[in-house]
C-alpha cells in the first residue's frame, strides 16, 4: 500500500532529531557550575535555597535595672498593704493654699478665716483595686523643715501626733473615687499661717491595695477641697498638687509632687537572675552580637529571644501581664545602661508585638523581636543591636517575671532564635 503521508514521516523524523539536540545541551549546559550562583533559572531550574532555623548565644551583654517609672512619672501608683510581698505609702504636696475667696462667686474677695469640710478627693483606677476585707487609711501631716526629699525623714512624720484624717473602705466595693476626711483645725492652721499642706497616706489595718491616679498630663490627680466659710452657701474651693523646692529643677519638682514611698518591695535580682517588673520595676537590657550573613545576607522571617522563667511568688504572681518591648537608639558612645534605657523608644514603634506572661510559670519563653532584628543590617555600625523589656502597667502594678541571665548555667541562658533564608545572588553565565 502506497504511503498517503511521505513528507509527514520526514518532518516528524527532523522534529525528533531536534528535540534531542536540545535535551543534550540543555543538559551540558546544566551540569555546569557558575560562580555568580542561580546564573540560568529559566534553562537550568535548580532546587530553591531552604530556610534555615538557628539558635545561637547571641547575647553579649544583659542586665536589670531597677527604679522604674521614674519617680513622679508614672500615671498612677499603687497604695498597698500585702504584708507578704508590697507595703507602700504616698505622699501628696500642695504648697499653695488659698488666702482669700470670693464670697458666693461675688467680684470682691475676702480673707480665709475658718474653714468647713475639708476632704482629699483621690481618683481610683477601678481595676487595680484588691481586697474584700476592710482596710484602714491614715493621712498624716508629712510637711517639715528637715530634708523632706529623704525618704527616712518623711517616713518618721507618719506618726500619731501627726495623724490628721482617716476612713475605714472595702477595696472591692469601692468605685472610682476615694474621699478622706481631715482635720479642719490643721487646715485653718496651714491658711493663716500661710503655709503649705504635705499629706502622707498608708494602709494602717487590713491587707490590700488601691490604684491611684497620680498623674495624666497635669490633669485627674488628687485634690483638697473645703469649704472656705462654715455657711454652706459658699461653693467649696479646691488645691491641686504642686510643689515648689529650692533650687530644684521643673523635673525634680514633678517628681516630688505626688510621689510613692515603697517599704517592702519586689526582692532584688542575683547574678544568675533577670527581672522584668515589679514595684518599683525593673527593666532588662539585651545586646546582641548576630553574625552578618544573617542579618546583611538573609531575609529574616523569625526572630526570637528565648528565656527561661523561673516562677515568681510576688505579689499578683497568677495574674497574667503583658510584657513589653523597647527599642535602645543611643550609640555606643552611652555606656550608661540607665540612660540608654531613657532614651529608648517604645517597641510599639517599630511594630514589636508584646508577649502575656504569668509571673508564677517556668519553663522556655520565647519574646518576638522579628521586626526589630530586620532593621538591623540598616543601622550604623556605632549603634548596638540591642532589645530591652519592660511590663505593662509599669509603676502601677506589682507583678514581675524572673528569667535565667547569661551566667546562670548553659542550659537556661539567654539564647537568640532565627529564622532566615539566604539570599539568591544572580549572574549572567
Amino acid at each position: 500500500m502506497p504511503e498517503r503521508f511521505p513528507n509527514f514521516r520526514s518532518s516528524l523524523a527532523r522534529l525528533v532529531a531536534i528535540a534531542a539536540a536540545v535535551s543534550l545541551v540543555g543538559a551540558v549546559a546544566c551540569s555546569e557550575s557558575f560562580a555568580g550562583g542561580d546564573a540560568c533559572p529559566s534553562l537550568c531550574p535548580s532546587k530553591p535555597n531552604a530556610f534555615r532555623d538557628t539558635t545561637i548565644d547571641a547575647i553579649t551583654m544583659d542586665t536589670t535595672v531597677s527604679g522604674y517609672p521614674a519617680l513622679g512619672l508614672s500615671s498612677a501608683m499603687l497604695l498597698a498593704n500585702r504584708p507578704d510581698t508590697l507595703v507602700t505609702r504616698s505622699v501628696f504636696r500642695f504648697d499653695v493654699l488659698p488666702t482669700v475667696y470670693l464670697p458666693n462667686k461675688g467680684s470682691t474677695s475676702e480673707s480665709i478665716t475658718t474653714v468647713d469640710s475639708v476632704v482629699m478627693v483621690i481618683p481610683l483606677d477601678s481595676t487595680g483595686r484588691l481586697g474584700s476585707g476592710t482596710m484602714t487609711i491614715e493621712a498624716f501631716d508629712v510637711d517639715t523643715t528637715a530634708n523632706d526629699s529623704s525618704n527616712v525623714v518623711v517616713r518618721s512624720l507618719f506618726r500619731a501626733d501627726r495623724l490628721i484624717g482617716s476612713t475605714v473602705v472595702t477595696p472591692s466595693a469601692l468605685a472610682d473615687t476615694l474621699r478622706i476626711p481631715l482635720s479642719r483645725d490643721v487646715m485653718n492652721a496651714k491658711i493663716a499661717a500661710a503655709t503649705r499642706l504635705r499629706i502622707g497616706l498608708r494602709v494602717k489595718d487590713g491587707a490590700g491595695q488601691l490604684r491611684i491616679i497620680s498623674f495624666s498630663s497635669g490633669v485627674g490627680a488628687a485634690y483638697v477641697r473645703f469649704d472656705p466659710n462654715t455657711d454652706t452657701t459658699y461653693s467649696p474651693l479646691t488645691v491641686a498638687p504642686t510643689t515648689s523646692m529650692d533650687l530644684a529643677t521643673t523635673d525634680v519638682n514633678l517628681a516630688y509632687t505626688v510621689y510613692s514611698l515603697v517599704d517592702k518591695g519586689s526582692p532584688e535580682a542575683d547574678a544568675n537572675t533577670l527581672v522584668v517588673g515589679g514595684y518599683p520595676a525593673y527593666r532588662t537590657y539585651f545586646r546582641f552580637s548576630v553574625p552578618k550573613f544573617i542579618t546583611d545576607s538573609s531575609t529574616i522571617v523569625r526572630a526570637e529571644v528565648l528565656l527561661t522563667q523561673r516562677p515568681s511568688k510576688f505579689a499578683s504572681f497568677s495574674d497574667t501581664i503583658a510584657v513589653l518591648p523597647i527599642v535602645p537608639t543611643s550609640t555606643s558612645a552611652v555606656s550608661d545602661i540607665r540612660r540608654i534605657l531613657d532614651l529608648s523608644a517604645d517597641g510599639a514603634f517599630a511594630a514589636l508585638d508584646s508577649t502575656r506572661l504569668v509571673p508564677k510559670d517556668s519553663g522556655q519563653r520565647a519574646l518576638n523581636i522579628l521586626a526589630l532584628a530586620r532593621t538591623w543590617k540598616s543601622l550604623p555600625v556605632d549603634v548596638p543591636r540591642a532589645v530591652a523589656f519592660r511590663i505593662g502597667l509599669e509603676g502601677s502594678q506589682p507583678a514581675e517575671f524572673r528569667f535565667f541571665s547569661s551566667k546562670a548555667a548553659s542550659t537556661v541562658r539567654p539564647r537568640l532564635r532565627i529564622t532566615f533564608l539566604p539570599r539568591t545572588e544572580s549572574a549572567i553565565p
